[in-house]
């Protein structure tokens, strides 16, 4: 199969719906079948179709980045790209709407204009990671499983853990699956889940030593390959720095809050 080689939210909506246009299929149910490669009706289609609101959601909050021009040049195709995207008026199953008339295409072309002005403006950001090597934030992320699987119900709250490691599947999830969603949207669910670890971080009050401990040198290596995967390089001691910047400005964050 062909998908962009481009990272970016817009680039990877343009080729699913492109997917979708020339799949063929006979309706639009069995064209989105055909891109997302899951069975209609079927909760892993529910759940792959989900992940595409969710490059839509970010194409317009990257448009919404771009310098004025861009900006209220692209904007106002948006509604068009979302009624291609779950066609609300529309029987999805009805045969006298075959796949191929899902977007015309013009609008097609628009939005890949539109990711292009994205990676153009955005580059080596989580809008438009530079990096195509995802098995560093994988390992990170196994190694997260592993240590909050590992922990004791008087250390962190069992629905806290629970939702931490739902959330570090589903990134897995989307690294395993990047080639249709991209990896601009592994960066920002790795965003994600460093957001929630460091709220975690902040009600460990009965944690021993060692787990307080494996918890800051996974929390900084997550950072670390997170960085270094938005702007293209290895894993490099400028990503480390950055990492341990941003422990010590949060830990005083949280220190502020709870007070002495």
């Amino acid at each position: 199969m062909s998908f962009s080689s481009e990272n970016t939210a817009p680039h990877h909506l343009h080729s699913l719906l492109s997917r979708v246009q020339g799949s063929g299929k006979a309706t639009q149910a069995e064209g989105w079948a055909f891109a997302l490669e899951a069975s209609w009706g079927s909760v892993e289609f529910a759940k792959r179709h989900a992940e595409v609101a969710h490059l839509m959601v970010a194409t317009i909050e990257q448009l919404n980045a771009l310098p004025e021009r861009a900006r209220e040049r692209t904007l106002r195709y948006v509604n068009s790209w979302w009624n291609s995207l779950v066609q609300p008026q529309l029987n999805w199953t009805d045969a006298s709407r075959p796949a191929n008339n899902i977007i015309a295409q013009d609008m097609l072309d628009h939005l890949e204009a539109a990711a292009d002005l994205i990676a153009g403006n955005l580059v080596g950001s989580i809008a438009a990671p530079r990096g195509v090597d995802l098995d560093g934030i994988a390992e990170q992320c196994r190694e997260w499983l592993d240590l909050l699987r590992g922990m004791e119900g008087s250390e962190i709250s069992g629905p806290v853990r629970d939702g931490l490691v739902s959330q570090i599947e589903h990134l897995i999830w989307l690294v395993e699956n990047v080639e249709l969603f991209g990896g601009a949207r592994v960066a920002s669910e790795a965003s994600r889940v460093i957001g929630s670890l460091a709220q975690a971080s902040a009600i460990m009050e009965n944690a021993n030593p060692e787990t307080v401990s494996r918890w800051k040198k996974g929390w900084l290596a997550l950072i670390a390959v997170c960085v270094a995967f938005n702007g293209g390089v290895a894993v490099v001691q400028e990503s480390i720095d950055t990492g341990t910047s941003i422990v010590k400005e949060i830990t005083g964050v949280v220190q502020d809050v709870q007070g002495p």
